[in-house]
């Protein structure tokens, strides 16, 4: 087993593409059939859900929008936004595993694969999560197993750290390389990283009210929780020596990015750029917060208007009342 994992290499190091912007522009068959498959059931399920429910809607329009699966009601809807935003994380992760961003990674540059890694974490989950209408996943809550496991996994203190546990670990350098050495190492690497970042953003855009999320005044310190691992990591890359990862000692060098210049701007962007997305969320969530504050205190100083109106009386009245 570990000389599997240890055999050699398969990526940096390995036989370079020799196409065009050393890429060889192969997309893996099975990313490609995957994701097609992901947004052709994605669509199939929401085009079917509105062609149901408009014909429910001319038959009955007190149902039309409520019946759910297996006669529930729960709404089946799913809005243009939505679907924007899964279609809109499914070409993220092409852009992500295809050509020429994944070959870059996989041959020369510690820079891409950290591009890789900041686009199926920051881009392509939240997108696919949001995209994700609560009642495609509200199958899972009727089974005892899968409800108590997803439950917990999406509660906030569970999901921030099984996900970071599983970003900081395949970013120490024993696990990094072995990723680099092997395809299906590297694969499962890719795979648990996009799978725990759903888990990361569930508590922030969690669709399942069974699985409820942080309130909205918690979603501030959230983010700010969720700066630290990457600072940490980012940091580390940047200050260690070059050749941290040793697949890339032997790598061509490209675009003129030496070793040095490769690992401290690989750590770098994961540094800034995780802090600068996560601040400008913070910033987003609070003045979401004090947006609907302020709004609940005009419709409760607007109720007590109207209230206190028809108890007022006007003296003049008062007066002509009483000589009457």
């Amino acid at each position: 087993m570990l000389e599997f994992l240890r055999g050699p290499l398969l990526h940096a190091g390995g036989v370079d593409p020799t196409g065009w912007l050393w890429s060889d522009w192969n997309i893996e068959p099975t990313i490609a059939i995957g994701l097609l498959v992901l947004v052709a059931g994605y669509l199939f399920l929401t085009r079917t859900d509105a062609t149901s429910s408009l014909t429910a809607s001319s038959e009955s329009p007190s149902l039309g929008r409520t019946q759910g699966v297996g006669g529930d009601k729960t709404a089946r809807t799913v809005t243009a936004g939505q679907k924007t935003s899964f279609v809109a994380g499914a070409v993220v992760l092409f852009i992500a595993l295809g050509p020429p961003l994944d070959d870059w990674s996989d041959h020369y540059l510690l820079l891409a694969h950290m591009v890789q890694h900041l686009l199926l974490i920051m881009l392509a989950a939240p997108l696919l999560l949001y995209g994700t209408p609560g009642w495609v996943l509200e199958p899972l809550t009727r089974n005892r197993v899968t409800n108590t496991i997803g439950y917990w996994l999406t509660r906030p203190v569970i999901a921030y750290a099984v996900a970071n546990t599983v970003f900081v670990l395949w970013h120490v350098p024993m696990f990094y390389d072995m990723a680099l050495r092997s395809q299906p190492v590297h694969v499962f690497e890719h795979v648990t990283m996009l799978a725990t970042a759903l888990l990361a953003w569930w508590p922030t855009l969690g669709p399942l009210p069974r699985w409820p999320r942080l309130a909205l005044p918690l979603h501030s310190l959230y983010y700010f929780a969720m700066t630290l691992p990457g600072t940490a990591v980012g940091a580390f890359i940047t200050f260690a020596d070059p050749g941290l990862y040793v697949p890339y000692d032997t790598a061509q060098r490209i675009f003129g990015i030496d070793l040095a210049t490769d690992q401290q701007a690989a750590g770098l962007l994961m540094w800034v750029a995780l802090g600068t997305i996560y601040l400008l969320l913070i910033t987003f969530s609070f003045f979401r917060w004090a947006s609907r504050e302020e709004a609940a205190d005009r419709e409760v100083a607007a109720q007590t208007r109207t209230t206190v109106a028809p108890s007022t009386s006007i003296p003049g009245d008062q007066g002509a009342q009483a000589t009457s």
